[in-house]
């Protein structure tokens, strides 16, 4: 597979967001150390970045298909439904036997079912852990097939920094001090930065060796780092994703690019559903940082068969229906034009 380095950066992803996950179980005295694990929450971004380049790999395939748009919509829906209703499902049950089922309410429900709760902060992140990640992808997904014909008309850097400089605008106005992990930080227009950062490397990648994106990834991070330390937390989902544009293109151009990060990286949507069942739930606070180790190690050897499962039985049936009504669609269409 020629994009395997994708998958890898997937891989690295979910690795990053399970570490960040599993270290809450620990109580850190090396504050140094807690920003390297604190920093996983980063993951997302990385998958933010990987999504947006591969839609734009995919726009381009796909740019003389019939119902271009609609198809899109098909495709991108029944990838991401049948795992997420699941989701909901699973965490209502472990709510109502550990914690408290307070927030699921039939509105906070419904807004996760249509996946308008990344609009909604009483949803946004209640009903599924890291739910607000899906919604705000979602929200991007609606916006996508107008953004990328947009963006690839004139000149696409000028477009993206005003767009930018737009977006932050509008969380300055909203909210000048953003939270971590407040519905301000979640919102797609602070992470719309991520995902035009992601459509611009799609454009220019080619013009970035080896040796750049080295640097790239370097200082970004170190920018991203020092951000988390004094916690400005409105510009490190935008510095982060930059940085990962140049960890994407290490994965393609290095040795880096290892089977197990991609073997990791087909599987991390399920992955990243299913880890919350044992972070947020079934395992408890530990007194060594040896232990919480363990427990990552554990977390990823469990969810890694139940993740390839759910690849297979609910994943990718879900994937060829959504094909075969598209192809359905288009078989209708040739029958009538005859």
């Amino acid at each position: 597979m020629k994009y395997t380095f994708i998958n890898s950066a997937r891989g690295i992803a979910i690795i990053m967001v399970i570490i960040v996950h599993i270290s809450q179980l620990y109580h850190f005295k090396n504050s140094i150390l807690k920003l390297f694990f604190d920093y996983g929450q980063m993951g997302v971004q990385l998958f933010f970045i990987a999504s947006a380049y591969t839609l734009c790999l995919s726009a381009e395939k796909r740019k003389d298909d019939l119902f271009p748009i609609s198809s899109f919509y098909i495709r991108r829906f029944f990838r991401i439904f049948p795992i997420y209703y699941l989701g909901i499902i699973i965490y209502f049950f472990l709510n109502l036997y550990f914690k408290d089922i307070s927030k699921y309410s039939t509105f906070n429900i419904f807004a996760n079912l249509s996946f308008t709760h990344g609009m909604i902060p009483s949803a946004n992140n209640t009903i599924v852990p890291g739910g607000w990640s899906i919604g705000t992808e979602m929200l991007f997904y609606l916006f996508f097939p107008f953004l990328y014909k947009f963006m690839l008309r004139g000149n696409m850097i000028i477009k993206a920094m005003i767009m930018i400089v737009v977006c932050y605008l509008i969380v300055i106005i909203y909210e000048a001090d953003v939270k971590n992990n407040s519905f301000a930080y979640f919102n797609i227009i602070l992470q719309m930065p991520v995902f035009l950062t992601g459509i611009l490397y799609y454009k220019y990648e080619k013009k970035i060796n080896l040796l750049n994106a080295i640097i790239l990834f370097c200082i970004f991070t170190f920018i991203s780092l020092y951000l988390w330390k004094i916690e400005k937390f409105l510009f490190i989902p935008f510095i982060s994703g930059l940085s990962f544009c140049g960890l994407i293109k290490i994965l393609e151009k290095s040795f880096l690019n290892l089977i197990l990060f991609q073997k990791l990286g087909i599987i991390s949507y399920s992955l990243y559903i299913t880890h919350f069942i044992l972070a947020f739930y079934l395992l408890q606070p530990v007194s060594s940082l040896v232990e919480m180790c363990f427990y990552i190690l554990i977390t990823i050897s469990t969810c890694y068969p139940l993740s390839l499962f759910l690849e297979k039985k609910l994943e990718l049936p879900f994937i060829r229906l959504g094909n075969k009504i598209i192809n359905l669609r288009i078989g209708v269409l040739k029958r009538t034009e005859r």
